[in-house]
């Protein structure tokens, strides 16, 4: 099993990230244990192995998805993607020098920040209430990028 990261400082945590709730843990538990179970009682009850491989390779995959989280924050060195399972661990970071462009589009709940760079850049979701804490960020770490605001 591979060791969790080491940690970054979080400035601002977006809503973006994900995290498997009650209902999904017990929907993936119920469908890797009916996987399982049903496979293994097929076989050695009845010796039959048919669709034994791709029944238990999804089974296995349903446990794996149980403890699946992603979170998406701001840090001092710029924003972060981390995703974790219980077996990998993954971090993308893009860096403030990277980012060469902002636009923030406000809606009623929320303000989608996309924020360019070269080719594929990010789109973040952030409460409304979050993007003055956001701007000043954008302030203090990249005063120089130009960021552009949209009312929808």
């Amino acid at each position: 099993m591979r060791e969790r990261l080491p940690g970054l400082e979080s400035l601002l945590v977006s809503k973006s990230g994900r995290t498997t709730s009650n209902f999904k843990t017990a929907t993936f538990v119920a469908i890797g244990v009916y996987l399982l179970g049903g496979t293994f009682w097929r076989y050695y009850s009845m010796g039959i192995t048919e669709k034994a491989l791709p029944n238990i390779m999804l089974g296995f995959a349903s446990f794996f998805a149980l403890r699946y989280q992603k979170l998406v924050y701001v840090s001092p060195v710029g924003m972060v993607k981390e995703t974790h399972t219980w077996i990998t661990h993954h971090r993308e970071v893009l860096k403030w020098e990277e980012i060469q462009f902002i636009t923030l589009m406000h809606k009623k709940i929320g303000t989608m920040v996309f924020l360019e760079r070269d080719v594929v850049g990010w789109k973040v979701f952030f409460d409304r209430d979050q993007i003055d804490s956001l701007k000043k960020i954008f302030n203090k770490y990249i005063p120089d990028v130009e960021i552009n605001e949209i009312d929808r």
